[in-house]
């Protein structure tokens, strides 16, 4: 017989919570809470940040920080991670015995910090206030939920992106996709690749990011764009390799050896600030390139209907790591932002070359520049291409349809027969405390 719930229940699992780069998270807890799930969130890191989204206040579902041993770790942490562990090992001895022979005799150097957490949140998720939990990001988060899974029999589900994905080990991949109920991903792309190391067809689900539409694409389509009269290309990211942020430098040195007037911003932070610095300087762009740094989305959603274009040049490192489908192509999109960007992993499941977006190969900076004067050139394409854009995004890419999509499944999932524990383990774990 299956449950029935007025409430649906679910613990999130999330590596940190809030961070500034993940909006999609943010905007998934909100659409779900919008839906009436109920959401508990762990959070195995706590923000380095100090900023962070207005929209985290919006936020119904308290935050609970699993102690840890990082760098910040103190005594009474690792009482609480003791103490945890204790109650879990006598109400469950042997699932406690064999987790940590699985864990400690994996390939590799298994952490004992995934452990010590994964041990943590097993004690409160045995209560059984949650039946389900649910992590974001197929490493570390999920090594953390596989764990519980094994300690408490509690079933999980997770949601797989891009680096996760292509930096962890097939093998590993595929183990932790079998001992899952579901896994959901955000690109057709991902979806296909995830499905081939099903071993035992656990589904694996589409679920596009979305976002909050009435954030953004305030202006009308004829609105000036910028204030002095140059063009503004815009780029948004983290400051790292596979955003191609070298290339788009290249491509305006291109630019202006054409003698084309612009301006260029690009807002982000990361460990590749200091040579993209030193590259804007070395290519003679400081007087119109500039790094901006850490936006907020209001102070974005402000920022794009600025630009004449928005220019992400993704592409895949030699590790593998890549992009799915950055937040921030949606958000230029639905804000009237003519876009350009390259044709890896799913982004062209939201581009459209010559429809509603240009793509370009990737690590080509003179097809993107040739691409940035395009648009430059010819304001009738970039605003036939910019409402194509947020047509496509209203159409596919909004926050209620993601978040839909994400409370179907795991309603079906919260809502299938979950094991019970037995009157014995309720007695020898009450006794524990």
């Amino acid at each position: 017989m299956k449950a029935e719930r007025s409430n649906l229940r679910v613990a999130y699992l999330l590596k940190t919570f809030p961070r500034l780069s993940e909006t999609f998270i943010l905007n998934e807890i909100l659409g779900l809470e919008k839906l009436g799930m109920d959401i508990q969130i762990f959070s195995l890191k706590r923000p380095a940040d100090e900023l962070v989204h207005p929209a985290v206040a919006q936020v119904r579902s308290s935050v609970t920080y699993i102690p840890s041993l990082g760098p910040d770790f103190r005594l009474r942490d690792i009482f609480a991670l003791l103490l945890s562990h204790l109650a879990v090992l006598l109400t469950r001895t042997h699932r406690y015995v064999a987790a940590a022979r699985f864990h400690f005799g994996q390939p590799g150097k298994p952490r004992l910090k995934d452990f010590l957490q994964a041990g943590y949140l097993a004690r409160l998720l045995d209560r059984g206030e949650y039946e389900h939990l649910h992590a974001h990001f197929a490493n570390v988060p999920t090594t953390v939920a596989e764990l519980v899974n094994r300690l408490t029999s509690i079933p999980y589900s997770f949601t797989a992106h891009a680096k996760d994905i292509y930096l962890t080990p097939p093998a590993e991949l595929a183990r932790k996709i079998a001992s899952a109920t579901c896994v959901l991903t955000c690109t057709a792309y991902n979806q296909c690749y995830l499905a081939d190391l099903a071993p035992n067809a656990t589904p694996v689900r589409l679920a596009y990011h979305g976002i909050d539409v009435s954030r953004f694409g305030a202006s009308q389509p004829d609105a000036p764009r910028g204030g002095d009269g140059v063009p503004l290309i815009l780029s948004v990211g983290r400051f790292c390799e596979k955003k191609g942020f070298e290339y788009l430098l290249e491509a305006c040195r291109i630019l202006k050896a054409r003698d084309r007037l612009f301006r260029c911003r690009i807002v982000g932070y990361g460990e590749l600030q200091g040579r993209l610095q030193t590259r804007i300087a070395h290519l003679g762009l400081r007087r119109c390139v500039s790094l901006v740094g850490k936006m907020t989305q209001e102070q974005l959603a402000a920022l794009y209907p600025q630009a004449s274009m928005f220019v992400l040049p993704c592409l895949v490192t030699d590790n593998g790591d890549r992009d799915g489908i950055p937040n921030v192509l949606i958000e230029a999109m639905v804000s009237r932002t003519a876009v350009i960007s390259t044709e890896v992993s799913g982004i062209s499941e939201l581009v459209e070359h010559k429809r509603n977006g240009l793509l370009v190969e990737q690590r080509d900076a003179r097809a993107l520049a040739d691409a940035m004067e395009t648009l430059l050139l010819r304001p009738s394409l970039r605003s036939r291409l910019a409402e194509r854009g947020r047509e496509t995004v209203l159409r596919r890419f909004t926050l209620e349809a993601s978040a839909s999509q994400v409370h179907g499944v795991l309603s079906s999932l919260l809502c299938a027969e979950q094991p019970v524990r037995t009157q014995a383990e309720e007695k020898v774990f009450a006794a524990a405390f």
